[in-house]
């Protein structure tokens, strides 16, 4: 409230000393202060332009890096990759203005780092070859800086090794290699002592092993890296990496089944103060949760603010935000809101069509309404391929989901293949309570186990899926049935659509 006060008079002295060149010490230092206060106070834009403002008065190079290397981390909360990497290479060129080779090495591999960690956030996305090139030229710097040895290495397994998954990265992945170059970041930035970077390849290490398939590995890596960062001063380094930690950890616990883990760790984030100017960046995990967990209220009350956000910062193309709209638009589809769920269906049409709408969230959306509709056929259909042939995006958050909703579209379906979709989907999601309960109830579907099939329904509640519990009922049928279809009405859903399961 204080800084309020003062606010505009520090902008007007700031205005007239920036244009005095015997004011520029003090101007410098007017311009961080403006910066440091603007980002306290949850201005994140003004922030990053008074961090440039800073960089562009500072008396020595040294300065300067620093000032850049803040506007490149508020630049990151604000999701803008673009700004993020052009401010982390500027601070590179700094820095070795500067005499400061280590650092510009560390700057540069995290320029490459970044361009595939947060592909998702670039309008421009910089080609394997731009990042490939800040490699070499990161490490011919290095030197034997612990510091700057950790940044090279985490670049390598961001980019060599595609262990972010990046959207300029190859469709498959050599696992072992990724999960050794992470390993190793991991390993150099804990030497090093930095928990921002011990953070930063801890995430590397938890998509790599999303990539080896291991679920439940990325669930406890992600929460490892909360646990980092909980005592960490705020600055906006620090926010940068406890923003994509709680987005992670929010994933990494909805694909473990953990949906009231995920609820309460994206509602954090959604609450984030550094989020307040983004409403639809920082609601979007939330309201995955919710379209998955359907829950009704949290993703209608949540889908206001996102539009809203996203309509007031210029309706921005960014890939990560296509999960949530098409998660959105599939709850008014089992609202039966066909002309909500059209306007939704336009907003994914402006956001986009990467692989994964196809292959990953956007065919698990799809196989839930239809089988809300009672249209298995086309639901096993929208699943076709194997876990295996499209395994880039079903991995992360996506996989025991797509494995239980493709094993119950194919029992009810009525597929030749439908045992062996169980027997596999089992396997791979053991542990996991709601896709667990997803392959049990359809297992009990197809060998007409009533008691088994009924049981899944306790499962689901405690697993906090009260939709799923309710379809289980009316899966179940006769007096069951009127109680599923009470429970998928009070949820505000339409009625679901049974079909006569294939002989």
């Amino acid at each position: 409230a204080r800084f309020d006060l003062v606010a505009d008079d520090l902008r007007a002295a700031l205005a007239w000393a920036a244009d005095q060149p015997e004011q520029r010490a003090g101007a410098y230092d007017l311009a961080r202060r403006l910066a440091e206060l603007t980002f306290t106070r949850n201005l994140t834009g003004e922030s990053q332009r008074r961090y440039e403002q800073a960089a562009a008065l500072a008396m020595e190079p040294a300065g300067t890096a620093s000032m850049l290397r803040q506007a490149a981390a508020v630049a990151c909360c604000r999701t803008v990759g673009d700004d993020m990497h052009r401010l982390r290479r500027a601070a590179a060129d700094a820095a070795r203005a500067a005499g400061d080779t280590a650092g510009a090495a560390a700057d540069l591999a995290t320029a490459a780092t970044n361009a595939y960690r947060f592909s998702a956030t670039f309008l421009r996305v910089p080609p394997a070859d731009e990042a490939l090139a800040l490699i070499t030229e990161a490490r011919e710097l290095a030197g034997d800086d612990q510091a700057a040895q950790a940044a090279v290495a985490l670049a390598e397994a961001a980019v060599l090794a595609d262990a972010f998954g990046a959207a300029q990265g190859p469709p498959d992945n050599a696992v072992p290699d990724t999960v050794e170059r992470a390993e190793r970041a991991v390993e150099l930035a804990g030497r090093a002592g930095d928990p921002l970077a011990e953070s930063a390849a801890l995430d590397a290490l938890t998509c790599a092993q999303s990539w080896a398939g291991d679920t439940f590995a990325t669930a406890d890596l992600s929460r490892r890296r909360i646990a980092l960062l909980s005592s960490a001063p705020v600055s906006p380094a620090v926010t940068q990496e406890l923003i994509d930690a709680l987005g992670m950890v929010t994933e990494a616990g909805l694909g473990a089944g953990d949906v009231p883990g995920a609820r309460r760790w994206a509602r954090q984030l959604a609450a984030h103060p550094s989020l307040a100017e983004v409403g639809h960046q920082a609601t979007c995990r939330l309201l995955v949760v919710g379209a998955l967990a359907v829950d009704v209220e949290e993703v209608l009350t949540g889908s206001v603010r996102f539009l809203d956000a996203w309509r007031r910062a210029g309706s921005p193309a960014r890939s990560f935000l296509c999960p949530a709209v098409a998660g959105v638009a599939m709850i008014h589809g089992l609202r039966a809101d066909h002309d909500a769920r059209g306007e939704w269906q336009e907003v994914l049409d402006q956001l986009g069509n990467p692989p994964e709408r196809t292959y990953g969230y956007g065919a698990i959306f799809d196989a839930m309404l239809f089988l809300h509709q009672g249209r298995a056929p086309e639901a096993l259909e929208r699943m076709a391929p194997a876990p295996g042939q499209v395994w880039k995006w079903v991995t992360w958050i996506w996989l025991h989901w797509y494995v239980a909703l493709r094993a119950e579209a194919a029992v009810l379906a009525g597929s030749p293949d439908a045992r062996d979709h169980l027997a596999e989907a089992r396997t791979i999601v053991a542990g996991n309570p709601v896709a667990t309960a997803m392959v049990d109830r359809a297992g009990a579907l197809l060998d007409g186990d009533q008691e088994a099939l009924l049981a899944t329904a306790d499962a689901f509640d405690a697993a906090g899926c009260r939709y799923q519990a309710a379809r289980t009922m009316v899966l179940a049928g006769g007096d069951h049935a009127e109680r599923g279809a009470t429970a998928l009405a009070g949820l505000g859903l339409a009625p679901m659509v049974t079909a006569t399961m294939p002989g």
